[in-house]
């Protein structure tokens, strides 16, 4: 059993992506492999808990709608090739990795691999039950630590405080209902 203390509010923000077609498969891989080493080092530096890539290629989705079809599941296979997850409290550290200078410049290198058309974009709140092939986050009662869905909900707390009059704000930094803070 987990402690009895709340976990509290894990953001997940995916951006589902497609490869860049021009490129071939061990060009990606190379950029990939150098890519991430950078940006998990910066990811880091700027307070992110979690980021992570999920490789999804063409054999892999045959396989699941392979499995799909078998199964009668009614599935629509998702064609992105790769799912990439941020994870953080608050929107505080993102931002502080997308304003790094070094952050840009390595972002700027994606456009012969990563085409951005057509990306999805997720953002959602983790609930972690098992870990390790243990029961995590769950009270002696037998119910969820967790803070409750209304508290869960408000992304309110989530956002950095607004800037004094006339300073700048950031795109990234939004208002809970998704207007621009002035």
């Amino acid at each position: 059993m987990a402690s009895k203390a709340s976990p509290g509010r894990l953001l997940r923000l995916t951006l589902q992506v497609y490869r860049n077609q021009a490129s071939s498969i061990e060009e990606r891989e190379k950029f990939a492999r150098d890519y991430l080493a950078k940006a998990a080092a910066l990811h880091a530096k700027n307070g992110m808990e979690m980021y992570q890539q999920v490789y999804t290629p063409v054999g892999y989705r045959n396989g699941l709608d392979e499995m799909n079809r078998r199964s009668n599941r009614g599935w629509t296979i998702d064609d992105h090739d790769v799912t990439v997850e941020f994870y953080f409290r608050n929107f505080a550290e993102p931002n502080k990795v997308n304003t790094d200078p070094e952050f840009q410049d390595l972002q700027a290198s994606e456009g012969p691999y990563v085409n951005l058309v057509h990306t999805v974009v997720t953002l959602g709140w983790v609930e972690k039950y098992v870990d390790g092939g243990d029961v995590v986050n769950i009270g002696e009662d037998g119910k969820s630590t967790y803070p409750p869905w209304s508290e869960l909900n408000d992304l309110s707390t989530a956002f950095p405080a607004r800037p004094a009059e006339g300073a700048t704000y950031s795109l990234s930094e939004e208002t809970k209902d998704g207007a621009e803070a002035k």
